[in-house]
């Protein structure tokens, strides 16, 4: 088994464990602590232990400008940890569940009307608007 310095994800998972704890952690908040962060989101996600969690935070910022991470990994890790710094966790993960259906069902509207189509991001909106909007009518009324 490779040691962590030598693993080829190394500065994938501290990049991603230093902008999540950043995210999240408000230093003067008490409700927004490292540890807090580390128990609901890094360590289930990473399957860091805590020291390996301190060490990555304690690496160079340097680290974020040299690995840069997609728009899309980002926004995956990111929507999480807003979730769990804002909401408690049953409300987070409804509000996941609720965002993933309106999702799955905007992409199957898509595709039954154009199975061929290469979906962009104005027509995911779209759709998308159109679905929440249902679901928001329904748990409304």
């Amino acid at each position: 088994m490779k040691k962590d310095n030598e693993h080829p994800y190394r500065l994938y998972r501290v990049v991603s464990v230093k902008k999540i704890d950043r995210w999240f952690f408000e230093k003067h908040d008490h409700r927004r602590t490292h540890a807090k962060i580390y128990h609901s989101i890094i360590r289930p996600k990473f399957g860091i232990c805590e020291n390996t969690f301190l060490d990555y935070r304690h690496e160079s910022d340097e680290v974020l400008e040299l690995f840069r991470l997609s728009v899309n990994i980002e926004f995956s890790m990111w929507l999480p940890t807003m979730e769990v710094k804002y909401m408690g966790p049953v409300e987070a993960d409804r509000f996941s569940l609720i965002l993933w259906d309106a999702f799955d069902t905007a992409f199957k509207r898509i595709l039954k009307e154009d199975p061929a189509c290469r979906i962009g991001a104005e027509k995911l909106l779209k759709y998308l608007l159109i679905c929440l909007g249902e679901k928001s009518s329904v748990l409304v009324g």
